[in-house]
């Protein structure tokens, strides 16, 4: 099974799941990415994997338009039944191949994905078609978890991600995010880089499980919390597991007409 078909079954099979789980919606999270984007009245959002809509939703009170697109056909059903029950009339949802945008060039701005790069094994074709919709001078933003920069510590996750998560394809480090950008003429402009402190518990729950699944997951927290090099990334807060896990916001800003002209 490719990896779309992987993540259309798992992701169509569980979207409800998945639209529970408390990271989705996290009001502070969703707002500091907004602030981060710099969201205006004038702004038309293009949220590339867009999930349930999380943050197309957040998001609509703000500007004039929101699109999101994915390609679950779970998660935009999701997505569209909340929008109708928020009565909101500037949001619309596009099933997808996020490999694959086909909605126009230089029409949106700013174009976002949060939390779905570490899903994709065609992340260059995605930023490609990302900065292809976003118009001239518009911000491209991506949100998501990041490698940690050590070979040990990264096998040892990235093992564990792909048990929890199957659709879980790898984790970027900084510099390739950066590398994305200068690859496609968008000029950076900022970054944040921080920690997110993920229930063990409810991240493994945050989408369908086996017990076989969670026996395996469980061998392998075991497994790091013996391990000098790997226990550090776990926290125990009070009865709870927490598992410290690196996040990167970037943005970075299109090339106005006349730019794209001259290097052309």
């Amino acid at each position: 099974m490719d990896a779309n078909a992987v993540i259309v079954e798992q992701f169509d099979r569980g979207a409800a799941w998945f639209d529970t789980w408390s990271v989705t919606g996290d009001e502070r999270m969703l707002e500091g990415l907004a602030e981060f984007c710099g969201l205006t009245e004038d702004d038309d959002v293009l949220d590339v994997a867009c999930g349930t809509g999380a943050f197309a939703l957040h998001a609509a009170g703000r500007v004039r338009s929101v699109t999101g697109v994915d390609i679950s056909t779970g998660m935009i059903g999701v997505a569209r039944d909340k929008a109708v029950a928020l009565g909101l009339g500037n949001v619309e949802f596009v099933r997808s191949d996020v490999a694959r945008l086909d909605l126009g060039a230089d029409r949106f701005s700013p174009v976002v994905s949060r939390s779905a790069f570490h899903h994709m094994p065609l992340v260059a074709e995605v930023f490609a078609g990302m900065v292809r919709c976003a118009r001239p001078g518009g911000v491209v933003c991506v949100q998501d978890v990041m490698a940690y920069g050590d070979e040990k510590v990264d096998a040892f996750f990235e093992r564990l991600e792909a048990v929890v998560d199957r659709s879980h394809h790898r984790s970027l480090g900084k510099r390739e995010f950066f590398d994305l950008y200068r690859a496609n003429g968008v000029a950076l402009e900022a970054l944040f880089e921080s920690e997110s402190l993920l229930d063990v518990a409810h991240y493994i729950e945050h989408v369908e499980q086996t017990e076989e699944n969670r026996a395996q997951v469980d061998r392998l927290v075991r497994e790091g919390l013996g391990d000098p090099d790997i226990a550090p990334w776990f926290v125990q807060d009070g009865d709870r597991l927490r598992w410290r896990r690196r996040v990167c916001t970037i943005k970075g800003r299109k090339a106005e007409a006349d730019q794209n002209h001259r290097i052309g």
